[in-house]
């Protein structure tokens, strides 16, 4: 859930957000009481959405897991006698033809028990429908069924989102011009399509190759128009043990409309802009530059307009709303001679002008203090106790009235029922092979363990966070955790089904393993990701509140 904010002031364009407490000492007293009730509210509101939607997550998961071990084990004949969406006694439950359905108060994990499921009984002769009334083989078809429907969750869901038109993100970059990438060749439009000699479709690929790759500098092919180059681009890590990243590199943008735009201009809410004055755009701050480039009142925006399942380019003809602003530039501090950061002040975008004394007074409104910088010939500048010199610039910039949002451009082929369920295959392997990969270089000690896992608790900040950003979000990270909960529990770790597939496999190639032998490592395995589970989950608690909190 995102920080708390309020918006501040009442300009054109995007309201810039301002910290919680500063918005609201900016805000008249006797409003104050009512503002603290709606933004009480609303915290409050995100709070419980946040929570239920981790939890709807991690119970989907959990649910389709041990529906596989449930299902396989009826059709290999195996009685179920609990069905459980996490541990403990049940708050939720009923009882069906000799199995327990229950969801308990925690509903963080899951488990099927079978009747007769007891080591201590696999010598003695089995009833019928018990556990070990059935081969090893049949037990091994049981134990992967869970990780087996964990995947097999994933790739429905991505097929799902294939069918309804949900496509991967373009392997078209933006590229920032200051940048090591920019440098090295890279350019804004550039189509990525291979990095180290294998194949990038999306951007999501260019990520996970250039994520694990093992050298500071990646190979990369560009089509650039009709050509093809070669680059060698330059990794970045932000510290050590994370993976690598080509900074300055980002998928290219759709500028969206969320709502309608100013009357007068024609927007409307979903429109895509694709150009302004004729150029074409990657980012926000492409359209920005544009508008200011020239002055002009108007601006000619090309947009993309989809309705009743159809899509057609429309030309507009876009009036400009001028925002004065105060730009302070070359701050210096006088006393010490060490350089301060450039200053931008704009009329309603809520910045802290008052802070910034002109001749030792400040202003409680924009248009006071820029008619004071106007008046001023060399004005005595200082921001609280420290006295400064600039380069004073007052102008204007021009916008649309509204902010577009910036949503990363999706590939948007059109594809057959056959090329989404082969697409759906391709991503269900693509996350498997990433997770397994992850895992590898943890071992090799390439990746950072605590930097690389995450527990129930991030889990939850990542599904609130995803709801905030769309279902198409949501579900995509549903998909990607489900796969990954599947590939992890074939692991051949004791406790985990990856374990007992070991003991069946071992029981059905030679004999079957000792209940001491058994025991001796289940406790170890429980006790290995008991310490783990509770590491992670530390680290998880630091990393979603105290760090947000302390910084």
């Amino acid at each position: 859930m995102a920080d708390p904010t309020v918006a501040v002031g009442n300009g054109g364009g995007r309201k810039p957000f301002l910290p919680l407490w500063q918005g609201f000492l900016t805000v008249q007293p006797e409003k104050q009481n009512n503002l603290i009730a709606t933004i009480s509210a609303r915290l409050y509101f995100d709070l419980v959405l946040a929570i239920l939607a981790g939890i709807l997550l991690l119970g989907i998961c959990i649910f389709f897991h041990e529906l596989g071990h449930f299902w396989i084990g009826k059709l290999v004949g195996v009685r179920p006698k609990i069905f459980s969406i996490g541990y403990g006694r049940g708050v939720i439950f009923r009882r069906h033809k000799g199995t327990i359905y229950q969801i308990t108060a925690i509903p963080l994990g899951g488990y099927v028990q079978f009747y007769g499921d007891d080591p201590r009984r696999q010598n003695r002769p089995p009833r019928k429908g018990e556990f070990f009334s059935v081969g090893p083989w049949r037990r091994i078809a049981l134990a992967a069924g869970g990780p087996l429907f964990s995947i097999l969750l994933g790739f429905l869901v991505v097929f799902l989102l294939l069918l309804t038109g949900h496509r991967p993100m373009d392997n078209v970059v933006r590229v920032d011009a200051r940048s090591a990438a920019y440098k090295a060749g890279l350019r804004s439009g550039d189509r990525i399509v291979a990095v180290e000699g294998s194949a990038t479709p999306s951007f999501e690929r260019i990520l996970y190759e250039v994520g694990f790759a093992r050298e500071d500098t990646v190979r990369v092919e560009i089509a650039r128009g009709n050509t093809t180059e070669t680059l060698h681009l330059p990794i970045t890590k932000s510290e050590a043990g994370t993976p690598g990243t080509l900074v300055g590199v980002r998928p290219l943008a759709q500028l969206v409309m969320t709502e309608d735009g100013p009357q007068g201009s024609g927007l409307k809410k979903g429109d895509v802009i694709l150009r302004a004055n004729g150029s074409e755009l990657f980012a926000v701050e492409d359209l920005i530059r544009i508008l200011n480039e020239k002055p002009r009142d108007t601006a000619e925006l090309l947009v993309l307009r989809r309705a009743a399942g159809s899509e057609k380019q429309v030309e507009l003809q876009v009036p400009l709303k001028k925002v004065p602003r105060v730009v302070l530039r070359r701050l210096r501090d006088v006393q010490t001679g060490s350089e301060l950061p450039e200053l931008i002040f704009e009329e309603g975008a809520g910045q802290d002008f008052q802070n910034v004394f002109i001749n030792g007074q400040s202003y409680s409104s924009f248009a006071e203090f820029r008619a004071a910088l106007e008046k001023s010939q060399n004005p005595k500048l200082r921001i609280g106790p420290v006295e400064i010199s600039a380069e004073i610039e007052l102008g204007f910039r021009r916008q649309i009235g509204i902010r577009p949002a910036e949503r990363p451009r999706e590939s948007g082929q059109k594809l057959s029922f056959l090329q989404i369920l082969l697409l759906s295959v391709d991503e269900t392997v693509f996350i498997t092979k990433s997770t397994l990969v992850g895992l590898w270089r943890i071992l090799e000690g390439k990746l950072s363990f605590s930097k690389s896992v995450s527990g129930p608790v991030k889990m939850v900040a990542l599904a609130a966070r995803s709801v905030e950003l769309g279902w198409q979000t949501y579900f995509l990270l549903l998909a990607q955790i489900t796969i990954i909960l599947g590939v992890m529990n074939l692991l051949p770790i004791p406790v985990l089904d990856g374990g007992h597939i070991v003991f069946y496999l071992i029981e059905a190639l030679y004999k079957p393993i000792s209940f001491k032998v058994q025991a001796a490592a289940t406790r170890i395995g429980m006790a290995f990701l008991l310490a783990i589970g509770l590491y992670v989950i530390s680290i998880d608690i630091i990393d979603v509140f105290f760090r947000r909190v302390f910084g």
